[in-house]
C-alpha cells in the first residue's frame, strides 16, 4: 500500500513539475514574442528595410538616461511589439556606442533630448520623428503618424508653402528642421511661430516650452524675450524639478548664434547685445573668452583698430603664460588686420610666448606666425629662416605641411 501511494506520489510529482516547467517554457515564448525585435546592427536594419521596403524605425536612448528607462520597458509589451514588428524594420541605438553615434552624425542629425523616435526611408533619409513618451497610446499614435506620408514630418515643407501655420504645426516642423540640422529652415519656421504666436502668452510656461525646442537664434522674438525675463524660465524650471536646465537652453542659443552662420556677421554693436545677454544669464566672467575673437573682426572690419588692438592685449593678458593661446591671437590679427600697425605689438606677444610652447607642434604654428610678421615687416631673411624652422618641424611631426611650405616659397 505504501508502496503505491509512493508510486502516485512519484507520478503527481512528475506532472506537477512538467507542468510547471512547460508553462516557464511558454511564458519564455511570450517574453520573446511580446517583444520589439531588434536587428544586431544599424547596417542590418538599413539593408533590411530596403530589401523588404518598410520604414527603418530606430530607437534612440542612452543607457543612464531616466526618461529612456521609463520608455524602453513598452517595447516589450505585446501590443507596441505586435504594431512595430508588422509595420517597422527596427534598430535600438545606443547612444553610448561610438558605432551607432557615427550613424547619426552621417547623417547630420542632432539629438535635443532622448529618448528619440527617429523614423527612416528604404533609402535611409529621415521622414519622421518624435520624443519617446512612456505610454502605450503615444507610441501607437507616433507609429500610425510615422506610416502616413501625409502627415509625417516629410510633409511638413509642402504643407508650409501651402499656408498652414498653426502653432502646433510650426513648433514640429521647426523641431524637425533642428533634428535635421537644417538651420535656414528652423530659423524661418521659428521666426513665422513667433510672428503668429499671441503676445500677450510670452510669459507663460507654453511659450518657454517652444523657446527651449524650436529656437536657437537671438534675432528670434522668444529668445530676445526671455534672455530678458530670465529670472522666469529659472522658476519654470526649478517648478519642473529641473533647476539651471535655463542656462543649458540661453547658451545653447546663443553659442549656436555666434558660430553659425550670422555672427562674423555682427557688429560691434550687436556683440554689445550678446554681453549684455551673457550677463543676464549670470556668465559675465565667460564673456571676454567668448567675445573677444567676434568684437576684434568686427572692430576692423569697422575701421576702429586702435579699438581691435586694444582687445588683443588684453586677451593676452587674460592667457598669461599660455603661448598656444598667444600664437593663435597673433594669428587672428595678421588674418585680419589691413596694415602693419598691428605687427610691434604681436612680435612682442610671440617673444613672450616661446618659453612657454614644448609641444612641436605648436611650435611649428609659432614660427609659422613669426615668419608672417616678419613678412609683413620687410624682414625677408628672418621670415625666410622662421619659415623653414616651421617647416622642419611640421615635417617631423607628420603634419600636412602644405601651408608651411606655401609660406615659405611666397617669401623672396
Amino acid at each position: 500500500m505504501n508502496k503505491r501511494i509512493s508510486k502516485i506520489s512519484l507520478l503527481f510529482f512528475l506532472l506537477l513539475f512538467c507542468t510547471r516547467t512547460f508553462s516557464q517554457q511558454k511564458d519564455q515564448v511570450n517574453e520573446i514574442t511580446d517583444s520589439v525585435k531588434w536587428k544586431t546592427s544599424i547596417s542590418e536594419a538599413l539593408t533590411e528595410a530596403k530589401r523588404i521596403n518598410k520604414l527603418l524605425f530606430v530607437y534612440c536612448f542612452s543607457p543612464t538616461c531616466p526618461h529612456c528607462q521609463a520608455v524602453s520597458p513598452f517595447f516589450e509589451t505585446k501590443e507596441i511589439a505586435n504594431k512595430y514588428n508588422h509595420d517597422f524594420i527596427s534598430y535600438k541605438l545606443n547612444l553610448s556606442e561610438e558605432e551607432d553615434v557615427k550613424f547619426l552624425t552621417e547623417r547630420n542629425i542632432t539629438l535635443p533630448s532622448w529618448p528619440r523616435l527617429l523614423f527612416f526611408d528604404r533609402d535611409g533619409n529621415l521622414v519622421h520623428e518624435s520624443a519617446g513618451e512612456p505610454f502605450t497610446e503615444d507610441l501607437i499614435n507616433t507609429a500610425n503618424i510615422a506610416l502616413n506620408p501625409l502627415v509625417r514630418a516629410g510633409s511638413f515643407e509642402k504643407r508650409f508653402e501651402e499656408g498652414e501655420l498653426s502653432i502646433d504645426f510650426l513648433a514640429n516642423y521647426a523641431m524637425f528642421a533642428k533634428v535635421k540640422e537644417d538651420t535656414a529652415t528652423q530659423l524661418k519656421v521659428s521666426n513665422v511661430l513667433f510672428s503668429i504666436y499671441p503676445k500677450d502668452r510670452l510669459g507663460s510656461i507654453e511659450s518657454w516650452k517652444l523657446t527651449k525646442d524650436c529656437v536657437s537664434d537671438l534675432d528670434n522674438g522668444f529668445a530676445k524675450y526671455w534672455l530678458n525675463h530670465v529670472e522666469e524660465a529659472k522658476q519654470f524650471e526649478i517648478n519642473a524639478g529641473s533647476p539651471g536646465n535655463e542656462g543649458n537652453t540661453f547658451r545653447g542659443i546663443i553659442q549656436n548664434s555666434l558660430f553659425g552662420s550670422k555672427g562674423k556677421f555682427y557688429s560691434f554693436a550687436k556683440l554689445g547685445d550678446v554681453r549684455k545677454y551673457i550677463d543676464n544669464i549670470g556668465a559675465s566672467e565667460y564673456a571676454d573668452n567668448l567675445l573677444w575673437e567676434f568684437e576684434t573682426k568686427a572692430l576692423i572690419k569697422e575701421n576702429k583698430l586702435e579699438h581691435a588692438l586694444a582687445i588683443g592685449k588684453k586677451m593676452i593678458n587674460t592667457f598669461k603664460g599660455n603661448g598656444s593661446a598667444y600664437v593663435y591671437i597673433t594669428r587672428v590679427f595678421t588674418d585680419n588686420f589691413p596694415d602693419n600697425s598691428y605687427v610691434k605689438s604681436a612680435k612682442t606677444w610671440l617673444v613672450s610666448a616661446l618659453p612657454t610652447i614644448t609641444q612641436d607642434n605648436v611650435r611649428a604654428e609659432y614660427y609659422y606666425e613669426l615668419a608672417r610678421l616678419n613678412q609683413k615687416d620687410g624682414e625677408s631673411e628672418k621670415a625666410k629662416l622662421n619659415a623653414k624652422t616651421a617647416v622642419d618641424l611640421a615635417t617631423k611631426i607628420g603634419t600636412k605641411l602644405e601651408k608651411f611650405n606655401t609660406l615659405y616659397e611666397s617669401i623672396k
